[in-house]
């Protein structure tokens, strides 16, 4: 079997009130740092009652109640982790994420929850006073059973205003947020559904449509096609091609469009539960896309994007590695590509097994790819679902400084890699 990379001990370690689901450091203020938690309240009597009426008796089960927190806290420069505050939510927090352009909307960050809500809050940081986290707003987008869960959010990574959810009910769908915080359906439909619980979503950059020149039309002018991705527990990673024109904001159309039907890309072995596009690497506009599942395994994909109006072609699997625990988020932490070759860095929140720091490098020409682990921390003792890196580490060297969290033992731990030399490819 191959190595499953050096141990990490941990720098700190602290025991959080209520379990830990996801993490994400702050781009814009990158010393801080929110973890969602989730929460099954416990019913204070058996999980059914009787309910009489004049006929006969019903059994009424109880809903599962659920809540959670928002746990603000600072990595400071002496490697310490303050408590800076803590937001209370109703319902449990099954995602989060900050705005990528934060330059432009620096600081927000977007909250799915267990009841079918979202909401906006922003981190404000200025001198002389203590940083918090503010509520903007909230929002049942889809107007459904709050009996169904939203499971998680994606950010496009480009487009400012759009943003893709997942449900327990199957479906992937893309909001649109304009400067004010409010959401409406960008698609009124689904733009991808499947059979089982729809996991997790990714946005890959937008590509260059085949034919486009400098003549283009008014028509086309503002345009843009990107693939999104989706995985469910059924087994599927999904991608279809959306077509956003920014010009039908506001009069009513569709701000989306979906250009063929969902391709499935086969080959994992039990539920899709990361997904991380690294876009086009290959001279045809193929793309890598990186994915993990609860069979344990990370996968290499390259997809050929080809045109915006046909399916991709047959995807091809480049790379798989047992990572020893299901594979439920991937970060990237560096990218490089120089010639022919490519490598990036990634931090894996790998379950049972906690979590991975592994190396993924390929070569464009030759189509070889190879996956390393090159560390590993084993100190959760349950379900590491959420773990992420300070952005910026290479400005202070090669060296990642990553928190990561694990579940039932409410424990949550500051810890680091040197990434030495330079990335194989």
């Amino acid at each position: 079997m191959a190595t499953q990379g050096r141990s990490i001990t941990p720098l700190r370690s602290l025991t959080l009130d209520l379990p830990p689901s996801c993490i994400e450091f702050c781009s814009a203020h990158p010393d801080y740092f929110v973890v969602g938690t989730y929460n099954l309240q416990k019913e204070d009597s058996a999980a059914q009652d009787a309910v009489q009426d004049e006929e006969h008796q019903q059994t009424k089960k109880h809903t599962q109640s659920r809540n959670g927190s928002l746990i603000l806290f600072q990595l400071t420069a002496t490697g310490d982790i303050d408590h800076i505050q803590t937001v209370l939510y109703p319902s449990a927090i099954l995602d989060l994420h900050f705005h990528p352009l934060w330059e432009e909307r620096g600081g927000v960050m977007a909250v799915v929850s267990s009841t079918g809500t979202l909401s906006f809050f922003k981190l404000s940081v200025s001198d002389g006073t203590p940083a918090s986290l503010e509520e903007i707003s909230t929002h049942r987008p889809l107007q459904g059973d709050e009996g169904v869960l939203f499971l998680s959010c994606a950010w496009h990574p480009h487009i400012p205003y759009l943003l893709a959810i997942t449900t327990s009910d199957c479906q992937v769908c893309i909001l649109h947020v304009d400067a004010a915080w409010n959401v409406s359906e960008a698609k009124p439909e689904a733009v991808m559904a499947h059979t089982l619980e729809a996991w997790t979503v990714a946005f890959s950059p937008s590509i260059p449509k085949k034919g486009d020149s400098a003549e283009a039309s008014p028509s086309t002018d503002n345009l843009e096609v990107f693939p999104v991705y989706s995985g469910g527990d059924d087994s599927k990673l999904l991608v279809t091609y959306c077509e956003y024109s920014a010009a039908r904001v506001g009069d009513g159309d569709s701000l989306i469009e979906t250009l063929y039907p969902a391709v499935t890309v086969k080959g994992h072995g039990a539920g899709v539960t990361a997904i991380l596009p690294l876009g086009p690497l290959f001279s045809d506009i193929s793309s890598v896309v990186i994915t993990g599942s609860y069979d344990d395994h990370i996968r290499v994909y390259s997809i050929n994007d080809q045109t915006s109006d046909m399916p991709p072609y047959e995807p091809r699997l480049l790379a798989g590695q047992n990572l020893q625990g299901g594979v439920w988020r991937l970060k990237l932490a560096k990218l490089e590509t120089g010639g022919q070759r490519w490598a990036a860095i990634i931090l894996a929140s790998c379950m049972h097994a906690g979590s991975r720091v592994v190396q993924v490098a390929g070569n464009t020409a030759t189509g070889l790819c190879e996956i390393k682990v090159l560390g590993r921390f084993e100190e959760h003792k349950s379900m590491n679902y959420g773990s992420d890196f300070q952005p910026g580490f290479e400005a202070r060297g090669r060296r990642l400084w990553c928190v990561s969290t694990s579940f039932y033992d409410r424990l949550l731990c500051l810890w680091n890699y040197e990434c030495e030399g330079h990335l194989d490819a």
